[in-house]
């Protein structure tokens, strides 16, 4: 009877032995190997390098030296109908860079440091001019420096008088024989600024219209 037992039991053990599932190396505790995405993702985000061909563009606006037309300067100042031989000093010379254009008034030298009557300098590329006033001081700005197009050689023709109201009280600017100008008003009282006392659009014009061409080559 033991024996028996003993034979039913082992039969038992062996049934159970066989529904174990058998452990094969790919039920290992080594993690599976990963495929590396690092290659991928290189070639996702590098782009083909281009290269570009840059062809200078002519029309393309640069600051340059102004053609100025000094035959219509000098027909124009031998035009004038005025007396005055003290503004005769500035009305030649091959070193004048612009045609000169002040108010019809004595002329005096800006680096003298006289308060009285109209104070001129000359520059390399054109001129400034202050004439003093009561209620506002008189800039005159002109320049052989202007924004044109890199592909004209011929001068820039003549302007409209732009007036623009600034903080200091106004300005206009045109152009004439090719140069650029540009007429400062500065208010001595801010006040009269605010309140448009000091200058208005019609008494600027006005002003900038009795400028006479006082210089040329």
């Amino acid at each position: 009877m033991r024996t028996a037992f003993i034979l039913a039991l082992s039969g038992l053990t062996l049934a159970a032995c066989d529904q174990i599932p058998s452990i094969t190396p790919a039920d290992s505790d080594t993690p599976p190997a990963v495929e590396s995405t690092e290659t991928v993702e290189a070639e996702a985000t590098e782009a083909p390098e281009v290269t570009e061909l840059v062809l200078p563009d002519r029309n393309v606006a640069e600051t340059k030296t102004a053609t100025i037309d000094w035959n219509a300067a000098r027909r124009d100042f031998a035009a004038r109908d005025t007396d005055d031989g003290v503004m005769a000093q500035v009305a030649s010379g091959s070193s004048i860079a612009v045609p000169v254009l002040l108010p019809d008034t004595p002329v005096g030298v800006a680096s003298a440091g006289s308060d009285d009557g109209l104070q001129l300098r000359p520059l390399a590329d054109g001129y400034f001019a202050v004439l003093k006033g009561d209620v506002y001081d008189m800039v005159i700005n002109g320049t052989d420096k202007l924004i044109a197009r890199s592909n004209s050689d011929s001068p820039a023709p003549d302007s409209a008088f732009k007036f623009e109201g600034t903080m200091s009280g106004g300005q206009v600017s045109f152009s004439r024989y090719g140069a650029s100008y540009l007429v400062e008003f500065m208010c001595h009282d801010r006040e009269t600024v605010l309140d448009g006392t000091c200058i208005d659009e019609a008494d600027a014009l006005a002003e900038v219209e009795k400028l006479l061409i006082s210089g040329t080559q």
